[in-house]
């Protein structure tokens, strides 16, 4: 063997952190395909029943077609959240009255269980696409608003004064001093927020309107096919965890600055 190849061996044995998460999957995988085959093929699937059900759905288009309507309604739900949270955050956080009136109210929604809502829901907007529309807005929206809020109250005071003696107002205090020093709250409530609107568009799917990975996910636990059952779990997983590896990434890259010496 050439001293080039045994130095890019070397390199990644060194280096941990390119082939620990491969062997740990292949380890997950070896795991699961024995504790698969060892149970009843209706309470659990091995990778291999799996990789065999995954023909069917990719040509019948039913895969791509559920994932295509959990996605719809979690971007616009999730969109509409982050907008509306992160205003009525900023006006929390500005107006101290505003933020006593509504502030008991938003903290008990964000620690009420979200099936508990579901009821309501139904008699409020029906079992269609606004119900569960509504789900992902609400709970993104109250962990958006809440974070965003704490941030522009730990705004430094220092700044405002220096805004406002240049003359500053309000709209160009918040916009210049405020929203920026408050960026790693803003992403921080991003993130909660697109973890609880994966959670709340699979709950409208399951509960509301059987359609989506979520409806998937339940038609296939009612016809006992735990390998199409799974799948929907796992491209629930998949998108869940591009979500919030996307905005652990950005709240990274644009928080650095404050670990940065002044």
């Amino acid at each position: 063997m050439s001293a080039a190849p045994v130095r890019r061996i070397a390199r990644i044995v060194a280096r941990p952190t390119l082939w620990l998460p491969l062997l740990s999957l292949l380890v997950f995988l070896a795991v699961w395909e024995a504790v698969g085959r060892s149970v009843d093929p209706l309470l659990f699937a091995p990778p291999s029943r799996m990789a065999g059900e995954l023909p069917e759905l990719l040509s019948s288009g039913e895969l791509a077609a559920a994932t295509g309507v959990t996605l719809q309604a979690l971007v616009v739900g999730y969109l509409l959240a982050a907008v509306s949270g992160v205003l009525l955050g900023i006006a929390i956080g500005q107006w101290d009255t505003l933020g006593r009136l509504l502030g008991p109210y938003l903290f008990g929604l964000f620690s009420t269980p979200r099936v508990v809502l579901v009821p309501l829901v139904i008699l409020w907007f029906g079992i269609g696409y606004g119900g569960r529309l509504f789900l992902v807005f609400l709970w993104s929206m109250i962990a958006i608003a809440t974070t965003t809020a704490d941030g522009i109250r730990n705004a430094r005071p220092d700044l405002v004064e220096v805004a406002r003696s240049y003359g500053a107002g309000r709209a160009q205090t918040i916009l210049h001093v405020l929203l920026p020093g408050s960026i790693p709250f803003v992403l921080s409530g991003l993130r909660i927020g697109a973890e609880r609107a994966v959670v709340g568009v699979v709950i409208g799917e399951m509960f509301l309107e059987i359609t989506g990975l979520g409806g998937l996910l339940q038609d296939s636990a009612q016809s006992l096919e735990t390998a199409r059952m799974l799948w929907a779990v796992v491209v629930i997983a998949v998108i869940g965890t591009v979500l919030i590896t996307g905005l652990d990434a950005l709240e990274r890259r644009l928080s650095s600055w404050k670990a940065e010496p002044t």
